[in-house]
Order: C-alpha cells, then structure tokens, then sequence
C-alpha cells in the first residue's frame, strides 16, 4: 500500500491529518522550517518512507521481493513507535520456523531468537522496517470512537 490517497483510504482523513502534523511537529521542534517540514512529510509519506508512516496499532507484511531465508518473519505488529524507531511483536515466522517461541528449530539467526517471544517487542529501526517490510493495515485509535465516521471502513458513526 502505498501514497497518500492510500492512507487516507485507510485511515481516514483525521486520522491521516493527526499523524502528519505530528511527524511535522517532530521536524519543526528539531529545527527545520515548518513549510520545509511539511513537504518533506507529505512527500515521505506519499513515497511510503516507514519514517513518516509507522506508527502503532499497524501491520506491516514482509515484501513480496525479500527472501524468507533472510528475513523469517512474514508480518509484524507495531506495538509503540519512538522518534527513531518502533517496538513490532513478531506475528508469524516462515513455516520452516519453530512453531514455539524460540525454539532449537527456529530460522531466526542465533542473535534474534530471543525475539521470537509474542509478550515483549523488537526495537526496528525505520530504515530495516522499510528495507524489507510494507504497510498492510493501520487501526488508528480514533477508529475506537463511537462517534467516528470513517467511509473506507464501513464505518459510518453512531447508531451502527
């Protein structure tokens, strides 16, 4: 999934607004211009740069061009997101992984087979959630609202 029109559709307007004056915020308070911070949001975000887009409440699916051997993991689940960074629990691994958490038959490298445990995240860095991840869902905390009206969804407000 990827452009603005996209996140839009996924998430609605609101929502979608929210995010980027945050990530705008972000640029602003560390220096750069607010029209320039603005730009390079909506344009990282057109571009689907996980930087600008990740955020918590979010799955991301492993790319259709990266190699299972290298990266086991099918799909993750955006549990906090950081200035730098997001914390993902692991949702599944490759078939030819352990089907327990960290198994000796896990395809994890030795060095990540502790984060093959559901109840605690892996930090990612945007750079490696980007390289082999992409964006597959995203339930914003305004969809939790009674009130909210978010055609995309199906949602239409009070009353349903």
């Amino acid at each position: 999934m990827t452009g603005l029109t996209s996140l839009t559709w996924l998430i609605g307007t609101q929502a979608l607004s929210d995010h980027i004056t945050a990530r705008v915020t972000e640029l602003v308070e560390a220096g750069t211009e607010y029209a320039e911070a603005c730009a390079k949001v909506t344009d990282a975000a057109d571009a689907s740069e996980a930087w600008a887009i990740a955020a918590t409440r979010q799955t991301w699916v492993r790319r259709h061009d990266v190699d299972p051997d290298e990266m086991p993991v099918r799909s993750l689940y955006v549990l906090e997101r950081t200035a730098t960074h997001v914390v993902v629990a692991y949702i599944d691994l490759d078939q030819a992984a352990d089907d327990s958490d960290g198994g000796d038959h896990s395809n994890l490298p030795p060095q990540d087979a502790d984060l093959n445990d559901h109840s605690r995240g892996a930090e990612y860095p945007f750079e490696l959630l980007e390289m082999s991840f992409e964006l597959a869902a995203w339930e914003p905390f305004e969809h939790l609202l009674p009130t909210v009206d978010v055609p995309a969804a199906g949602i239409t407000g009070v009353g349903e």
